[in-house]
C-alpha cells in the first residue's frame, strides 16, 4: 500500500467515524429537547413498545416531567457497534418553587436497531426527583 492510499484511507475512516457521531446525535438530540421542553409524549415516541424496561422508563419520564422542568444536554462518548454512550446532564427545577431540585449526571447507553433508538439504560436516570 503507497503511503497515499493510506492517508485516504485514514482520512475516509476519520469521515465516516465523524458522519456516525453526527447521526448519533441526530437521533439522540430530539430526547434531550423533548424533557427541555416537558414533552413526554415526544420523548417516549422515539422509545419503540418493545424497548426493555419501557414501561417504568413511561412511568419515570411521565412522573419527572409532573413534577420539575429541566434542562438536558448530552454529549457523545463513544460508539461502538450499534451502542453509544452518552454523557447526559440535567438540571431539574421544580415546577412549583423553580428551585433547582437536582443535577444529574450519568452515561446513558443506548443500542440502535435500523437507525432507531432501540433500548435505553439505566432507566433510573429519568425517575422523579427527590424531594428533600
Amino acid at each position: 500500500m503507497t503511503r497515499r492510499a493510506f492517508v485516504l484511507m485514514a482520512i475516509a475512516g476519520r469521515l465516516a467515524y465523524s458522519d456516525e457521531r453526527t447521526e448519533i446525535l441526530d437521533i439522540v438530540s430530539p430526547l434531550a429537547s423533548a424533557l427541555s421542553n416537558g414533552d413526554a409524549d415526544e420523548f417516549l415516541r422515539r422509545i419503540p413498545d418493545d424497548a426493555p424496561n419501557r414501561a417504568q422508563l413511561v412511568n419515570h419520564v411521565r412522573a419527572l416531567l409532573a413534577q420539575a422542568e429541566m434542562t438536558c444536554s448530552i454529549e457523545l462518548r463513544s460508539v461502538q457497534g450499534s451502542r453509544a454512550d452518552l454523557d447526559w446532564l440535567m438540571h431539574i427545577r421544580s415546577r412549583a418553587t423553580g428551585s433547582i431540585l437536582e443535577r444529574r449526571r450519568q452515561t446513558v447507553i443506548i443500542r440502535l436497531r435500523n437507525r432507531q433508538i432501540f433500548a435505553i439504560e439505566p432507566v433510573d436516570f429519568f425517575r422523579p426527583a427527590t424531594v428533600r
